[in-house]
């Protein structure tokens, strides 16, 4: 019900398995643009299309299942880190190849292995208290990762790593482009210097791309 628009004649075409970054200051409309993307809004005017058909044609439950989120706020249960990766998933069909594979992309097997207690099965504790924020992304990558998602966003989901961590991650999931789409929503320029198109958002608007 509010007067002010969120988004102002956002005109943007996303290639699949491409990298594409969305940069600009904090209320610009990067994040409502991905909520458009992601299912949870619907444009007042114009249209969101998938494949040319436009998305009230298309299973909604479906195309979200397609998609792997990363927020910048970490939920995880107070249960062990294999089950916080598989989240959703009963312990006994759990997959650990699978969780080791997106652990390491994570470039979080290395930690559990040689640091954690118990490793895959150590607890994180009450919202993961016991590990680091650095940590907590990292599980919260190699969850999405492993429901092999088409589309993977990250909502400023590198902003608690290091350095070095965050550019050993972002070579991991560069890596993955031939397979996956991934959309990255970032305030440091370092985090999409290896996107293929990046748009910059400014009140409500796309003002650059390239």
């Amino acid at each position: 019900g509010s007067d002010f628009q969120a988004l102002k004649g956002i005109n943007l075409e996303i290639k699949k398995n491409t990298i594409i970054g969305l940069v600009g200051k904090t209320g610009s409309g990067k994040s409502t643009t991905i909520d458009i993307i992601s299912g949870l809004l619907r444009p007042q005017k114009g249209t969101f299309e998938i494949d040319g058909k436009d998305m009230s044609s298309i299973d909604i439950k479906s195309w979200q299942n397609s998609i792997g989120y990363v927020p910048q706020q970490i939920y995880l249960n107070s249960s062990t880190i294999m089950e916080n990766i598989a989240f959703g998933v009963e312990s006994k069909n759990i997959d650990m190849k699978l969780i080791h594979k997106v652990s390491k992309i994570a470039n979080l097997h290395n930690d559990v292995i040689n640091n954690m207690p118990e490793r895959y099965q150590t607890n994180v504790g009450d919202l993961g208290i016991k590990l680091s924020g650095g940590q907590c992304q990292r599980v919260a990558i190699a969850r999405a990762l492993y429901h092999r998602p088409e589309i993977l966003i990250f909502d400023e989901a590198t902003s608690s790593l290091d350095n070095f961590t965050e550019d050993a991650v972002m070579n991991s999931i560069i890596n993955l482009k031939n397979n996956i789409t991934i959309i990255l929503i970032a305030h440091k320029l370092s985090s999409i210097k290896k996107c293929d198109n990046i748009y910059l958002f400014k009140d409500g608007k796309v003002v650059d791309e390239g």
